[in-house]
């Protein structure tokens, strides 16, 4: 256990909102969660908020909240039922004109100052992120702040993946960059393939493999949008299609497998962030006892190894 709180635990306790007991704990890197199944806290918190990530941001739903320590969700939940408010969502509320009549109007009220305590909140959120000095902090940071204020394809210029409607069988264990270290380096087992899905550009947004360790694994190559949230290189999703029913679908140049368009797939799961998420000088300290497995079990190069490797072997696969 720290000494000290995560500076996400102390930027969310005095900016926002204290988060829940839970992320709380494993961002602080208790010993429970510094295990050979888990990885570390860090690892771990990641896979926590997938659980919110994979499912659609639910205008009604107050599910969200509950990333926060006892969060009171009673002023959201009249602001939605008074239909005079004509506020038919509780996400990004600070950027929402339909709120303003209510503050103009009734400012000296009690329930019209308890909706500004929450528009006040989620400004507060929007530019936490600028506020964090680690790179591990700041991804944090934005992909909570996603889920609260969702973001869209209009505003980022991202792709936004379809996400799955259940969890598929695939494991997100702490051992699972060990191929995706290997081919950053060109060593691709002989029986091994990846997959390359491409945007319309032709350029690479994930790279699968296939034989080697867990299949239907694939790790993003650049920032992807799903279900509002950012998402940033590095991320490890399950994915589901059945390729033998892809027409559109080309050969790799060198590697045995395709180049496939992200639209051809039926949907993907995120898992986790894998230690490819964080530059290398910073990976030590971010992923802590995940990183020293790593180190441990030799995997190849994982304190040196960038993702920009793997985007390089995924980019020679697509013919010009």
């Amino acid at each position: 256990m720290r000494e000290t709180d995560h500076e996400i635990i102390q930027l969310f306790k005095q900016h926002v909102h204290p988060l829940s007991s839970k992320l709380t704990e494993m961002l602080n890197e208790h010993f429970s969660h510094q295990t050979e199944r888990r990885g570390c806290g860090y690892t771990q918190a990641t896979r926590v908020l997938a659980d919110y990530i994979n499912n659609p941001r639910l205008s009604q739903d107050f599910a969200d909240l509950k990333l926060f320590d006892q969060y009171e969700t009673k002023t959201l939940k009249v602001l939605l039922e008074q239909s005079q408010y004509m506020i038919s969502d509780w996400h990004n509320l600070d950027l929402n004109e339909q709120i303003q009549p209510l503050l103009a109007t009734e400012n000296s009220s009690e329930f019209a100052q308890q909706v500004q305590r929450q528009r006040q909140l989620q400004l507060q959120l929007r530019s936490i992120t600028a506020q964090a000095q680690l790179e591990e902090t700041q991804i944090l940071c934005q992909l909570i702040a996603d889920i609260i204020l969702p973001q869209n394809t209009a505003k980022t210029g991202l792709v936004e993946l379809k996400a799955l409607a259940e969890k598929p069988k695939v494991g997100s264990c702490p051992m699972a960059e060990n191929f995706f270290l290997k081919i950053a380096h060109g060593r691709v087992l002989r029986q091994g393939e990846l997959n390359i899905f491409v945007d319309e550009q032709q350029q690479p947004l994930l790279l699968e493999k296939l034989n080697m360790g867990d299949d239907h694994s694939c790790i993003s190559l650049k920032p992807i949008l799903m279900n509002g949230v950012c998402l940033p290189a590095g991320s490890l999703f399950s994915v589901n299609y059945d390729r033998t029913v892809i027409q559109n679908k080309t050969q790799n140049q060198q590697y045995k497998g395709y180049v496939i368009p992200y639209s051809e797939i039926n949907g993907f799961w995120f898992l986790r962030l894998t230690t490819l998420a964080i530059s290398p000088e910073n990976r030590a300290r971010a992923f802590t006892t995940h990183y020293q497995q790593q180190v441990e079990n030799g995997l190849f190069s994982p304190g040196t190894t960038r993702l920009q490797q793997l985007v390089d072997v995924a980019t020679a696969q697509i013919r010009n």
